[in-house]
């Protein structure tokens, strides 16, 4: 960086002026006053300098200058959409949208004040504190690529800002085992009912349940194998994907009364052309009928809570978490983290026992 320094007296004190060449080739100045001391003028220099030169150094791009936070995020959106899934994309979409109010200001003059802003926004409107935390990272990951590896500010203007703590019970909602048979007792429509056994009783994400076809049943070795989903896809058609994570790609087993059910099911059920055993073409949607399904019957629940029963009984039955991790298609650590109420539950059952025993 090109610069020189100069000192000259102003109202009884020394005055520093560093003077600079910006990106463009334009002599610009900065400068500190008030120093009684030649040695604290130069301190003072030095510390311009060292800023400016850090400044520099970023060699902030002159190609996207003047863009806008709108015309950034269709750039940053389009190059998600080559690398992430659909919902992945919508769900950065949804977050974006609630800080619209940036959308035409010039993403380097756009002030941790103006971001705030549409935070509080956010928690006014009476969106979750987790919702809002969600979306304020999402919006962070956004101007963190506007910093690098675009150079197109030095600083990103979300960091720092505050967010509301998430005080929403966490607590995972499961069934307890009488629950489930008494929900189950109630089910008559057969898709529905095949659904909600591989859900609890196999503990299948409602996108693994839709991509299931008839040759991932094992009936001799009484197993299901789950290698595919039912999604979204990136051109917003639905169909055959790839499962969640690596992770998820697992064989696990069928009790009695899942194969007994798949068996019936199967007599009663035209094959379809894509060999899937339920349907239905759009998880949420089907989702959403399940949920009022079992709500008509007086259970508040979704499919993904009966995935959340069977792995709490797993694990107050006395599977360890890494069979449990590996039936779920989760980490040993994700399952240990997510089910650790299971644990506190069962400890304070074998406090009670040992009070009994001595």
């Amino acid at each position: 960086m090109q610069s020189n320094t100069t000192y000259r007296d102003k109202d009884g004190a020394i005055q520093v002026i560093v003077s600079f060449k910006d990106r463009y080739g334009k002599w610009r100045q900065r400068s500190a006053q008030g120093f009684q001391r030649k040695k604290d003028a130069k301190k003072a220099a030095e510390k311009i300098v060292a800023e400016l030169k850090e400044s520099q150094e970023l060699q902030l791009s002159e190609e996207y200058e003047g863009i806008t936070f709108a015309e950034f995020k269709e750039m940053y959106l389009e190059h998600l959409a080559i690398y992430k899934e659909h919902n992945t994309v919508e769900a950065y979409k949804s977050a974006f949208k609630k800080f619209s109010d940036l959308d035409n200001k010039e993403l380097s003059k756009i002030t941790s004040v103006q971001l705030q802003s549409c935070i509080d926004a956010m928690v006014k409107s009476g969106l979750s504190a987790h919702t809002v935390r969600e979306y304020t990272a999402k919006t962070k990951k956004l101007f963190s690529t506007a910093v690098e590896p675009y150079k197109i500010i030095a600083h990103n203007p979300a960091v720092g800002a505050v967010v509301p703590e998430n005080k929403q019970n966490n607590e995972i909602k499961a069934l307890a085992k009488a629950e489930l048979d008494r929900l189950i007792s109630t089910l008559t429509h057969p898709d529905k009912k095949v659904s909600t056994l591989l859900a609890s009783k196999c503990g299948l994400r409602l996108g693994e349940i839709l991509g299931l076809t008839w040759d991932d049943i094992d009936i001799i070795n009484r197993n299901v194998k789950v290698n595919k989903q039912w999604k979204k896809r990136k051109d917003g058609s639905w169909g055959f994907g790839p499962v969640k994570r690596i992770n998820s790609n697992r064989s696990v087993p069928m009790p009695e009364v899942v194969i007994k059910e798949l068996r019936t099911y199967k007599k009663i059920t035209p094959t379809s052309i894509d060999g899937r055993i339920i349907t239905h073409g759009n998880t949420k949607v089907y989702g959403n009928l399940l949920i009022k399904y079992y709500k008509a019957r007086g259970f508040d629940i979704s499919a993904h809570d009966l995935r959340h029963t069977y792995a709490t009984m797993l694990i107050a039955g006395g599977v360890d978490f890494r069979t449990a991790a590996q039936l779920l298609g989760h980490t040993v650590e994700m399952t240990m983290k997510r089910y650790s109420h299971v644990t506190d539950d069962m400890t304070t059952r074998a406090g009670k026992l040992i009070d009994s025993i001595f």
